[in-house]
């Protein structure tokens, strides 16, 4: 067990709420950030209250962007190869949590790896600044206010959980913004943001060693990518049915969903079954929509 590592007054202020921002801290990590993209690129007219505002290019355009949110992931935390804060291994005010959820308060509020930058800081922000500008409810400024108030809150909880030093989140989410008007104001297509993921991930490859989590983040981009650059204008000109986009998320979720679970965990795999795994589950979350809508008309 360990305290949060915070100045004595604001560590007890803190200290009890830290199961919360174990939590919060989820907002920002690859399952929530994968879910909170595919399914509406999925569900498309299905999609809760966003049907009809959020359109197959701008969905798609998003999955670009988590796909290149992985590959600086991967990317950037061999290169600069800094530690994380001491102590990130062990769960914080253990003694908060019940006996029975310790291993899963020790899975949510623990961290393992290099720690600049922060990835839940970058993906956070390159996500919810990729759906603020995808997902066309409100205005635009409130739509900006939501994703930075989220990023925000994912930032403060990896601090708080002593996870990442300060410049580790600020970094994060310095370079998730750079990423994120490259991607959308320079770029600005779904096919030219897939090909930034593959650059980015490409680049990897010549500075560092290859690994598994590598070699799976180029499986999925260039998959996405390759599978975008095939059926994209068929997707493009389609008018799903909300049935349709039903079946494709049922499929994604039994079929891309397991393997880019195998692109997290693509660091106990071999080079081999790692590239596989993520070619397979790239291609998959972006044609699936074909697939569901073959399905839905029989």
């Amino acid at each position: 067990m360990r305290s949060l590592g915070l100045p004595g007054a604001l560590d007890a202020l803190l200290g009890p709420l830290v199961a919360v921002f174990a939590l919060i801290t989820q907002l920002g990590d690859l399952w929530f950030l994968t879910l909170a993209v595919t399914l509406p690129y999925w569900l498309d007219t299905a999609t809760p209250r966003i049907a009809g505002v959020l359109d197959r290019e701008r969905s798609a355009t998003v999955v670009a962007l988590l796909f290149g949110a992985v590959a600086l992931l991967v990317t950037l935390k061999p290169v600069f190869g800094l530690p994380r804060p001491p102590g990130a291994g062990v769960p914080p005010r253990a003694d908060l949590v019940p006996t029975a959820l310790e291993g899963l308060y020790a899975w949510l509020s623990t961290g393992d790896g290099y720690g600049f930058p922060s990835g839940h800081s970058m993906g956070s922000t390159i996500v919810f600044g990729g759906l603020a500008w995808a997902v066309r409810v409100g205005t635009f400024r409130r739509r900006v206010a939501v994703a930075a108030g989220l990023a925000a809150l994912v930032s403060v909880s990896r601090l708080v959980l002593g996870l990442h030093y300060l410049v580790d989140v600020v970094a994060g989410a310095a370079i998730g913004l750079v990423y994120l008007a490259v991607a959308l104001r320079v770029l600005g297509t779904p096919r030219r943001a897939f090909a930034l993921a593959t650059t980015v991930v490409c680049l990897g490859l010549l500075a560092v060693a290859p690994n598994g989590e590598l070699v799976a983040a180029t499986g999925l981009c260039v998959g996405g990518t390759a599978a975008w650059l095939a059926v994209g204008e068929r997707l493009g000109a389609r008018s799903p049915s909300p049935r349709a986009g039903t079946v494709t998320a049922g499929l994604g979720l039994v079929t891309a969903a397991p393997l880019l679970a195998v692109v997290g965990t693509a660091g106990q795999l071999t080079v081999p079954f790692a590239l596989l795994g993520g070619l397979l589950g790239g291609a998959l979350v972006v044609a699936l929509p074909l697939v569901g809508d073959a399905v839905a008309k029989k």
